[in-house]
C-alpha cells in the first residue's frame, strides 16, 4: 500500500478544516497547502460525495467539515477517494489460486493489520493542540 499524492493532499486539506473549525475557501486551502486548486477541486468533489465535507455557496463559501474531526479515520480519507487499502490486489479480488496459494493467509492479515492502523488513527489526533 502506498498513500497517494491525492490521498496526502486530502489529509492536509482535511486537517486545515479540522484546525479552522470554520468554512474554508478552496482556493485559501489551495494556497495554503501548495496544492493546485484544480486537482484539490477534484479530491473536494469525491470527499463531498462520501460525506466527508460540505460546501456553502455563495461570496463566504467554502468547505467545511461534515462529522467530527473524532469520527474521522484515516480509512475514511482513503475509502472516500477509492484508494486500495491492499498490498496485493489478490487481497481486494477472488483470486482464482486462492485455495492454493500459501501466501493468502499472510496478504489477508497484513491487509486487516494495515485496516485496523488506518481506522484507529483520527483526524482530531493529527490537528494541532
Amino acid at each position: 500500500m502506498k498513500a497517494t499524492k491525492r490521498s496526502q493532499y486530502a489529509l492536509r486539506a482535511m486537517i486545515m478544516l479540522a484546525e479552522r473549525k470554520e468554512t474554508c475557501s478552496l482556493r485559501s486551502i489551495a494556497k495554503e497547502e501548495e496544492i493546485s486548486f484544480d486537482y484539490l477541486e477534484k479530491i473536494f468533489s469525491r470527499l463531498e460525495k462520501k460525506g466527508l465535507v460540505g460546501a456553502k455557496r455563495g461570496v463566504s463559501g467554502g468547505y467545511f467539515l461534515l462529522k467530527d474531526p473524532g469520527k474521522i479515520t484515516l480509512e475514511h480519507v482513503f475509502d472516500a477517494l477509492g484508494e486500495p487499502i491492499s498490498l496485493v490486489d489478490c487481497v481486494k479480488i477472488k483470486c482464482p489460486k486462492d485455495s492454493n496459494c500459501r501466501a493468502s493467509g499472510a496478504w489477508k492479515e497484513v491487509n486487516k493489520k494495515i485496516k485496523k492502523a488506518l481506522s484507529s488513527v483520527k483526524l482530531s489526533e493529527l490537528i494541532k493542540k
